[in-house]
């Protein structure tokens, strides 16, 4: 009998240890997600990409549907305050409804997302102050029609686009963020252009407000 009650508080211990060897070890730990890049996070939600430019504002703006995502910095023309674009030459920016027609890495540029300048309002205008002949009026349009890149050769000038800081690295890193140093282009940090890049398309739309 004394055997038996022996067995038993044995046993009884041993259980007491186990249990409280279970509650002091630490559980295993759950698997940790890796974080969502920045593109994974914009097909997460509903909506067309878009890019509204605010001149007055400094600021590039992605927009996921109505939501906007994330607000950038931006500079743009030497001619900023002198308005729309008119004419090759004159460094502003042009404002308007345009879209990404272009993808590359420039010669003088980190990166570049060139738009659909000039756009039909510009063509419009150039064609009524005979900037621009009746032919390249007509090729304008059908570019902008068909979402083509439109031609850049014309007297309205072209090649205006979204970039990055200028190759040449002798040019202080301060003068980008603080001048309107650009012919006409919209130019942002290196970093910003290389999220954006990431995820914008050919035919992404891009809205320029005053």
């Amino acid at each position: 009998m004394e055997r038996i009650v022996k067995n038993i508080f044995f046993f009884l211990r041993l259980t007491v240890s186990l249990l409280l060897l279970c509650c002091l070890s630490p559980a295993p730990e759950a698997p940790v997600d890796k974080p969502l890049t920045f593109a994974s996070f914009l097909s997460s939600l509903a909506g067309p990409l878009r890019l509204v430019i605010w001149k007055s504002q400094y600021t590039l703006t992605l927009y996921k549907g109505d939501r906007p995502v994330k607000t950038y910095r931006a500079v743009f023309g030497k001619g900023f305050r002198d308005g729309d674009k008119r004419m090759t030459g004159d460094k502003r920016t042009p404002e308007g409804e345009f879209y990404i027609c272009t993808m590359n890495h420039s010669k003088r540029f980190y990166k570049f997302m060139g738009l659909s300048y000039p756009a039909l309002k510009h063509a419009e205008y150039g064609l009524q102050s005979r900037i621009i002949s009746p032919d390249e009026y007509a090729t304008i349009k059908k570019a902008i029609e068909e979402r083509q890149p439109p031609p850049w050769n014309t007297r309205l000038g072209g090649a205006v686009g979204i970039h990055g800081r200028m190759l040449d690295a002798t040019v202080a890193s301060y003068f980008y963020s603080v001048m309107n140093w650009t012919d006409g282009c919209i130019a942002l940090d290196n970093a910003d252009i290389d999220e954006l890049y990431s995820v914008v398309s050919i035919g992404t739309p891009v809205t320029i407000l005053p």
